[in-house]
């Protein structure tokens, strides 16, 4: 692959005003990409193994072609896990990807959930604050009648780290994907696109986000209705500092078809510096009269009369920021039940602290 060719990747269901430049990312491509090796552990009974190709070559995701073809074009091998029907697993599996080594690299992976199982897959992707490269992950999931998938991504990247992470999936009857991401640093495309076309499926999307000093971060999440009944929630929740950058796309698509659906999308920004850029767009598309969708944001700085009270109790303002900074990311993490992800973020958190001070 070339340098100079432009990759674009988070292209918006439904194109909005040109001027506003939200319909889609236009990136430089990626250098060529050596297969990353992860560390991976599973749970007694859940199987995985290397694939030459995907198993689901058809399964749309939210960064879109572009980042299909590069593993096409690198003809890069596919990493399944596979959950038996009606097991469930009190245990995650857990993978781990060191980025320190190499330029860049890239990673697929495929969850397959048979019917009535569940599991929890856990992706942590890590690098030192000063590692330079591109990195490609896709992770496509195809979860059974009543199966349930939580699926936990964990960034920490430094500014000079270009991340791709795309994820998309379909789910078929009562089928119910749960995604907790939490994005600490780096240039960051995050995209995922679910198909819902099963009766009773649903998803739901907690994302928290630190992006900082040169960091940017890029999302187009997408949900994608043909079932009845299906229900959707997205919950974007982020903090913005120094001269960072953050564009989010979040589409709920109600198709023809999909009597009874319901979805709801919220994103909370908090800006801690007048040099942020923040670009939101939440997007609700309906071919189908019985639905029920609703969308918001809330975006903005700390309110001057609670920043006036949290100072007359001896906080100074940098120990304020941090506290409500910190507490955007800890209220998603919680959410993970797996206390060494959560003993590490909060590590990462610390460290971001100790950096700055």
């Amino acid at each position: 692959m070339t340098e100079n060719r432009k990759m674009i990747v988070n292209r918006i269901p439904s194109p909005t005003w040109n001027w506003l430049k939200m319909n889609e990312a236009r990136t430089s491509e990626v250098t060529a990409l050596a297969e990353i090796t992860p560390s991976v552990q599973l749970p007694e009974g859940m199987s995985g193994y290397m694939a030459s190709a995907s198993r689901l070559p058809r399964v749309q995701t939210g960064l879109g072609y572009d980042i299909d073809r590069v593993f096409e074009l690198e003809e890069l091998g596919s990493r399944l896990i596979t959950v038996p029907e009606g097991d469930s697993f009190d245990q995650p599996a857990r993978i781990d990807m060191n980025l320190n080594e190499g330029s860049a690299g890239a990673g697929q992976l495929e969850v397959h959930l048979a019917h009535d199982s569940e599991a929890t897959v856990i992706l942590n992707l890590c690098a030192n604050r000063d590692k330079k490269g591109d990195v490609v992950v896709q992770i496509k999931y195809d979860i059974g009648k009543r199966a349930r998938l939580k699926l936990i991504t964990v960034q920490s990247v430094g500014p000079a780290m270009r991340v791709f992470l795309d994820l998309g999936g379909r789910l078929v009857d009562a089928a119910y994907f749960d995604l907790v991401q939490v994005i600490l640093g780096g240039r960051s495309y995050y995209g995922n696109y679910s198909n819902l076309g099963g009766e009773k499926s649903g998803i739901q999307a907690d994302i928290a986000y630190l992006v900082g000093r040169d960091e940017s971060l890029d999302m187009n999440y997408v949900a994608y209705h043909t079932g009845r009944k299906t229900d959707t929630l997205m919950n974007v929740s982020g903090v913005l500092e120094d001269n960072a950058r953050k564009n989010f796309r979040g589409t709920i698509d109600f198709r023809r078809g999909a009597k009874d659906a319901t979805g709801n999308e919220m994103e909370e920004v908090l800006l801690m510096s007048d040099d942020v850029i923040n670009q939101t767009i939440p997007v609700i598309l309906c071919e189908e009269e019985d639905v029920e969708g609703n969308h918001g944001a809330s975006i903005g700085k700390l309110d001057e009369n609670l920043l006036f009270y949290m100072q007359s109790r001896g906080l100074s303002l940098e120990e304020i920021y941090r506290m409500m900074s910190r507490a955007k990311i800890e209220a998603v993490s919680g959410k993970i039940e797996d206390e060494k992800t959560r003993n590490y973020i909060l590590d990462i958190l610390d460290q971001r602290e100790k950096a700055a001070e």
